[in-house]
């Protein structure tokens, strides 16, 4: 069961990327990746607990958004232009594809949108490893 819905998406969190059809279906499998990275707790929380788990479900539906739409255009079959000439008209073409950067895009976005919303919560931080980088100190 997602944790988020339009209507969170759109007065709480705001969002205006993920259109209302598309919706339910992200939010579910936002929800579910969620559910899994936190192995359940997100289940258990209530309160302000809830709602971050709730405004992390609608940053990983539109990074998810983000993924289909990528997806859908390298496995199209189409070609992009890949470079021009004006001077004596040139046009050369590549087939779409998906690059590994690409990948680690999203998947960043996923992992960034768990530690924004829930890495900094008791019930959540120790799920989270998150790099304390000690203060550099320069005397004048």
């Amino acid at each position: 069961m997602a944790y988020a819905d339009y209507d969170f998406y759109l007065n709480t969190y705001f969002g205006n990327a993920v259109p209302e059809e598309d919706f339910p279906r992200l939010s579910e499998r936002a929800s579910d990746y969620i559910r899994a990275a936190t192995e359940g707790l997100s289940d258990t929380v209530d309160g302000l607990a809830m709602e971050a788990v709730k405004k992390a479900v609608c940053a990983v539906a539109e990074a998810l958004l983000d993924e289909e739409i990528m997806t859908a255009t390298a496995f199209s079959g189409g070609q992009t232009v890949s470079s021009e000439t004006v001077g004596g008209w040139s046009r050369s073409y590549r087939a779409a594809s998906l690059a590994s950067a690409d990948v680690e895009y999203i998947e960043n976005r996923k992992r960034d949108a768990l530690l924004l919303y829930l890495g900094h919560l008791p019930a959540f931080a120790p799920m989270f490893r998150v790099r304390s980088y000690p203060c550099i100190h320069r005397e004048k």
